[in-house]
């Protein structure tokens, strides 16, 4: 704003609040009245009284050091010359000597009308410094008391007001005896004594009182609104000063209106330093407002030096005697000008620079400068002037527009604001949802490359570079997993997601979940525990959208709140279920808690950071929430764990079934692609055997219904069952091509069945397929992580059901042809040698020992007859076909070597149990040829088959020249090698049909032990 227009501003501004001023004076001031002259005041024939009081002012008698009414009530006659002094005045400079201290009485004599009966009052504002009212001679009113000695003096300035009755009286005697020993300048009556009938002279006096107590109403409101803006806003300390300067303008009002000091009565030392630092406070709180209203207006050494000063003077109010204050009165009213005189500079500098609103804050502060000076200027004169509250109330005024405006301007500002911020908001959205879009196949095709390159080369990296990659695969999935979260946001804002309801089973979700965080996390230090009551009724809600938000808060849980125990918890409350994720981990600070469910909120900073979060799946479980209707709230005490619930409608007879959009989630569809074509195809492809046994579980009967449909023709073969229990029964005790599990079933989840079926059969043994009805990389990779070969997502196509069904199928028969052709091999593995050093050893015997050749002939033909049976190209056979022929082969070698070989048996009686053919006959032979035949002496092989119970363990162990772990990794692992097929290929046969592998140690000098396990089942 230019300074031109700030100058005329200000001068309206000026004119106004002086007018008004001087209106309000004029409004008071009392028309042509008498006044006292040589000691009297002549009222007969004065009506005016009747209306109004009358000021006492003019000419009194006044008798220095000498009273008029001693202490016992007795009138003393003047011995001494009469002195005219001038009331209201300072005695000093009315009286001849010119002293301020001393005492003296004043005297006026008015004259009235006879004949009349009236009640008079008298109100005198303030003497300095104590004084007695006497009226006809009685005493009936004191301030303080006035002596002829300091020692017996006290001093007191509160108005005082008395009445008294007149009838028919002429004549009114006054006499005010007054002392002063404190004030080294004002002494006597400084203002005017009024005298007026008891109604308008009441009437006055409660005005001035009414207005003052107004006055301060409407400041302390401010100041209680400046109080509350300062505690539950930004702290800003312009409203906090502001309001303590608000205070010290009501104590200054009150004090100034004489209210104070009536309502607490106080000593006349403690009135004056309450006054003096009332001053200081207020000029000290008003440069401190401005300075921080306006830093860069008051960067001088000024504020700092006035604070200082502001220091010392209360410390010198309180240490030195009140007769230090009254004589240095013009250094405290210096104190509380120089703000004065700063803050209009310094809005004068703002207004014209800055911001033109500052204008208001320059006039309020004028306002109030001005009152500020007429104040100083009424206390030094003397001037009598009713409560004038305008000056300080259009301050007020003027304080307020300015909020006002800039509220206003701040919040027109808010709102531009929030239309830039909601659409920038929205581009972000956009741009994060296209990236994400975007970035899903690269980021697909990094994992995957890293993944391969780890399983494939992990054997040739070192350490550390395995280390990196895992790092890799594991942050690739992280962002995977972020990419969805953000998909799911946006599909969230534009209400994409269709609620698909239906009758739920709270119990059976949880236990599934609870499946899916055991298999995807390694934390296994972790009890995660299933409280939901396996009878609880079933809810109303959408299974994908439920298993998700289960999901999301039981990750949290086990991944940030570093918990010993992490349990789900259901409970009904009338038409609602409150479910609850309970973990006693380090729990959540409170000030995060009224934030946490927003977007981009993580709800303990430290460990999300070394997490990765960016705070989403909160907020998606809380929409997610809020669409089935309930809501999400967590309870958390730092240390001791946190509590997230939220609530589900429980299910009713209103309820259908299923709502009527179609449920893609629970129940198989059959497509109609399914052609008569595709299916001739599908069922070509299935190779010529006899009948396909599949062995399907789900919970409901209707989905086992459509699968029966969809394999219903030959070759297949379906068996359904209802339950997990069921279908491991029938795993135990026949044999199936392949499994058909539903993930979501009660009492025990498609993950656990398939977990538990892979402890009695190995993937390539029986291949399990699982219906999941979500597709998220969590719940597949929990499924493959329990053992599952192949899934397939809810809605099902039938024909990719059926290729999925056939492939597997396929790899189960591609493997068991594998194995046949394994045992053929191995019959074709007899040595020629060992054949003709068997003919030879025959030969021998034939010219030595008949009967041994005979038994050897014997042994021989039946080691011949049992390697080439067509038992072998059976997966299992009976352990005894096996030891048949160990034991003919181990009697032909025996007689062969003689004392360079011994055998040591060790076999449990009446084992039953199945074996793959020509598995303990290989290694025995590589023990032998390989291990004590290397030894000049010979040794021995011990043969050991132990039942362990669920399992049978066959070891072979020989004190041969042993091995080193270099030359064991290799065989193992190398398929072309001189020792032959035998290791390797019986190692490879038990990881494919039981998911076991031999078990080696060996010392280099001392021999070699191997040993391995089969299911008895």
């Amino acid at each position: 704003m230019s300074k031109r227009k700030i100058a005329f501003i200000l001068s309206v501004f000026l004119l106004i609040i002086i007018m008004i001023r001087f209106l309000w004076m004029s409004a008071f001031t009392i028309p042509d009245h008498p006044t006292a002259e040589r000691g009297v005041l002549d009222l007969r024939g004065w009506e005016p009284l009747k209306e109004h009081s009358l000021p006492l002012d003019g000419e009194w008698e006044f008798f220095p050091n000498q009273w008029l009414i001693t202490k016992q009530g007795k009138s003393v006659v003047s011995s001494k010359e009469v002195q005219w002094i001038r009331v209201p005045g300072n005695w000093r400079t009315s009286t001849e000597n010119g002293q301020v201290f001393g005492y003296g009485s004043y005297r006026l004599r008015i004259l009235l009308d006879p004949h009349q009966e009236a009640i008079y009052g008298i109100h005198i504002p303030s003497i300095s410094s104590s004084a007695e009212v006497y009226v006809n001679g009685k005493l009936l009113s004191q301030a303080g008391i006035p002596a002829s000695e300091k020692e017996s003096y006290q001093p007191r300035t509160t108005p005082q007001t008395v009445y008294f009755p007149v009838n028919h009286a002429t004549k009114i005697e006054l006499i005010i005896q007054v002392a002063n020993y404190d004030h080294p300048f004002r002494a006597g009556i400084l203002q005017s004594v009024h005298l007026g009938l008891l109604e308008p002279l009441s009437q006055e006096i409660q005005f001035n009182t009414t207005v003052a107590i107004i006055t301060c109403v409407i400041y302390l409101f401010h100041a209680l609104y400046s109080l509350i803006v300062f505690l539950i806003g930004n702290r800003n300390k312009t409203f906090l000063y502001f309001s303590l300067m608000i205070l010290c303008i009501v104590n200054g009002t009150l004090i100034g209106n004489g209210l104070l000091f009536q309502w607490v009565p106080l000593s006349f030392e403690w009135s004056i330093k309450i006054t003096l630092l009332t001053m200081v406070a207020g000029g000290y709180t008003l440069l401190k407002c401005i300075q921080h209203f306006l830093p860069d207006k008051l960067q001088t050494k000024v504020p700092p030096l006035y604070y200082l000063l502001c220091t010392i003077t209360v410390l010198m109010i309180f240490s030195f005697p009140i007769s230090i204050h009254l004589t240095w009165q013009w250094y405290y009213i210096f104190m509380m000008l120089i703000p004065c005189l700063l803050a209009p500079l310094a809005l004068y500098r703002a207004t014209t620079r800055i911001n033109d609103d500052n204008i208001f804050l320059f006039l309020a502060i004028i306002a109030a400068v001005g009152s500020l000076i007429w104040f100083v200027v009424i206390f030094i004169f003397s001037i009598e002037m009713k409560s004038y509250p305008f000056d300080l109330m259009i301050a007020m005024i003027c304080f307020s527009t300015y909020w006002f405006k800039q509220y206003f301007r701040t919040f027109s500002e808010s709102q531009e604001l929030t239309k830039k911020l909601q659409k920038a908001d929205k581009q972000k959205d956009e741009f994060l949802t296209s990236v994400a879009h975007e970035m899903r196949n690269p980021l697909h095709g990094m994992i995957n490359i890293s993944q391969a390159v780890l399983e494939n080369e992990k054997a040739h990296l070192r350490a550390n570079s395995a280390k990196h990659l895992e790092l890799m695969v594991s942050i690739g999935r992280h962002m995977s997993t972020l990419l969805d979260a953000l998909l799911d946001l946006e599909r969230l804002k534009e209400n994409r997601i269709k609620m698909k309801r239906r009758l739920l089973s709270l119990y059976d979700v949880t236990e599934t979940v609870l499946d899916m965080i055991r298999f995807l996390t390694d934390e296994q230090s972790i009890r995660l525990v299933n409280r939901v009551p396996a009878n609880l009724p079933p809810v109303f809600a959408d299974e994908n959208r439920v298993i998700q938000i289960l999901f999301n808060l039981l990750h949290n849980a086990v991944k940030y709140a570093q918990a010993d125990e992490v349990s789900v918890h259901a409970s009904i409350q009338g038409d609602w279920v409150n479910v609850s994720v309970v973990d006693t981990g380090i729990g959540i600070h409170e000030t995060l808690l009224d934030t946490i469910f927003e977007r981009y909120t993580q709800g303990n900073a430290e460990s999300a950071a070394m997490e990765n979060g960016v705070g989403l799946g909160l907020h998606i479980c809380k929409q997610l929430v809020e669409l089935h209707g309930g809501t999400l709230t967590v309870h958390s005490t730092p240390g001791q764990g946190s509590v997230f619930t939220f609530s589900l409608e429980l299910a009713n007879t209103e309820h259908p079934k299923e709502e009527k959009v179609q449920d893609s989630t629970k129940i198989p569809v059959l497509s109609k692609t399914d052609t008569a074509k595709q299916q001739q195809a599908l069922d070509k492809s299935l190779p010529n055997q006899g009948s396909v046994r599949i062995l399907a579980v789900d919970d409901d009967p209707i989905n086992l219904r459509i699968l029966e449909i969809i394999f219903s023709e030959a070759p297949y073969h379906v068996v359904s069952v209802t339950s997990s229990q069921e279908a491991l029964a029938l795993v135990e005790s026949e044999e199936w091509d392949v499994v058909i599990a539903d993930v979501m079933m009660p009492y025990m989840s498609g993950y656990e069945l398939t977990r538990m079926i892979r402890q009695r059969a190995s993937n390539f043994e029986l291949p399990i397929l699982l219906l999941t009805a979500r597709s998220h990389p969590e719940d597949i990779v929990a499924g493959f992580l329990a053992g599952a070969n192949d899934y397939v997502t809810k809605p099902i196509e039938g024909l990719e059901l059926k290729a999925r069904v056939n492939t597997l199928i396929h790899l189960k028969q591609s493997i068991h042809e594998r194995l046949r052709m394994e045992a053929a091999l191995l019959q074709a593995q007899i040595h020629p040698h060992f054949l003709f050093n068997t003919i030879d050893t025959i030969a021998s015997l034939s010219t030595i020992d008949h009967d041994r050749m005979i038994h050897l002939l014997v042994e021989f033909g039946n080691y011949l007859r049992k390697s080439f049976d067509s038992e072998n190209f059976q997966k299992l056979v009976p352990l005894e076909h096996e030891l048949e022929l160990l034991r003919s082969y181990l009697y032909i070698q025996k007689e062969r070597f003689g004392d360079r070989l011994t055998i040591d048996w060790d076999i449990d009686q009446h084992l039953h149990v199945l074996i793959p053919p020509l598995i303990i006959q290989p290694l025995v032979e590589n023990a032998i040829r390989h291990g004590i035949l290397q030894r000049i002496h010979g040794g021995t092989v011990q043969i050991r088959i132990i039942d362990q119970g669920k399992h049978v363990e066959v070891t072979i162990a020989d004190n041969g020249v042993g091995m080193t772990e270099e030359e064991i990794r290799k065989i193992l692992h190398t398929t072309c090698q001189t020792k032959g097929i035998g290791i390797y290929n019986t190692n490879w046969r038990l990881k494919q049909l039981f998911g076991e592998e031999l078990h080696i140690k060996s010392t280099p000098g001392e021999g070699t032990t191997i040993f391995f396990k089969i299911p008895k089942t």
